[in-house]
């Protein structure tokens, strides 16, 4: 999960998983989009996101943070490691962690399983970009086998 800043300063996110090695990735589901968009404003570190976002928070079972009942999944993490990449403005940093717990909604599954085109997902494709996934642009590709093997 690459956590960037583009802006003057690191984000708030960034600042709470260095200070508690956890925190919470949630799948959204594109009918909350403006929402998600919303949290992601620069509010400085004292103004709760979830508040201004207008989304329900919900405890977590393994971590400190708080989920979002709005989102089909979430992710409980711990924090493995913080890879800083580049300088100046535009730096990455990428946190990587453990999955300690996870929540699914109940509405999402299709026979036992998450059926991706129940999620109605998004995905950041950079910086305002995102894409959606849909039933119609979710496609199946077998593994390949080895020629002659």
């Amino acid at each position: 999960m690459p956590v960037t800043s583009g802006v003057s300063r690191d984000k708030d996110t960034l600042h709470n998983v260095r200070a508690t090695g956890e925190y919470v990735i949630h799948i959204v589901r594109f009918e909350i989009r403006e929402r998600m968009n919303q949290a992601s404003a620069d509010y400085p570190p004292e103004v709760d996101e979830f508040v201004e976002a207008g989304f329900t928070k919900a405890p977590s079972v393994k971590v400190k943070p708080w989920r979002a009942v709005e989102c089909p999944i979430a992710m409980e993490c711990r924090l493995f490691k913080i890879v800083e990449h580049g300088a100046g403005p535009y730096h990455a940093n990428y946190v990587i962690g453990e999955v300690v717990f996870l929540h699914i909604a109940e509405a999402v599954f299709t026979e036992g399983r998450v059926d991706a085109a129940k999620l109605d997902a998004i995905a950041r494709l950079g910086g305002p970009l995102y894409t959606r996934v849909t039933r119609e642009t979710i496609f199946s590709m077998p593994r390949p086998t080895i020629p002659g093997g």
